[in-house]
């Protein structure tokens, strides 16, 4: 089992790496995490994201909408993250600048198995362009589906995709047999 714990962590270290090398040379690094997601550590990114965007002198709206998609963004990795076969969890979170936006990267493992349902549920979110059209599916998703077994409802990510205005980036690529890498990237407009 360890060696199986070696390859995850390898595949999400290297994963990480380039991911920040990636947001370095597109504009600012505002935060870079890599490591455990509880509620304790949860609380200390929140202060620092808060911290990292008001400095930016962006406007109120886009703080707002940073700051709620950041910390639904961890709440999603720390309650939906599936884990290894050691039981544990990995992820990292990403957010930096360029000069029209702010971007938000978020990674966990996901089982296999539900890759196809989260694809087509934000393929649907991405076919939106109009955002009472969205915001019309949110309400209907509200009123329609029960509580999955950890509690979500699958609002997540619609709310993300409302508040960020812009589609969802998102890439899962297979670690082995039984879980993926789950990389969401979310685009906040600074204006």
């Amino acid at each position: 089992m360890t060696q199986k714990t070696n390859i995850d962590d390898q595949f999400f270290a290297e994963h990480f790496s380039q991911s920040v090398d990636a947001a370095n040379q597109a504009g600012e690094l505002l935060l870079a995490y890599d490591g455990v997601l509880n509620s304790e550590t949860i609380s200390k990114l929140e202060t620092e994201i808060e911290s990292k965007i008001v400095s930016k002198n962006l406007s109120k709206t886009a703080i707002k909408k940073i700051f709620f998609i950041s910390i639904e963004s961890l709440q999603n990795m720390f309650i939906h993250g599936f884990k290894d076969d050691n039981e544990e969890k990995h992820n990292f979170f990403i957010l930096y600048c360029t000069d029209k936006h702010v971007k938000m990267i978020g990674a966990n493992l996901i089982a296999n198995g539900a890759i196809e349902k989260i694809s087509k549920h934000i393929d649907r979110i991405n076919s939106f362009n109009d955002p009472a059209e969205l915001k019309t599916y949110y309400l209907e998703h509200l009123e329609n589906n029960e509580l999955s077994e950890k509690g979500g409802a699958g609002l997540g990510f619609i709310t993300i995709g409302m508040k960020s205005g812009n589609k969802l980036g998102v890439v899962f690529e297979k670690i082995n047999e039984v879980r993926s890498m789950f990389l969401m990237e979310v685009t906040i407009n600074r204006e």
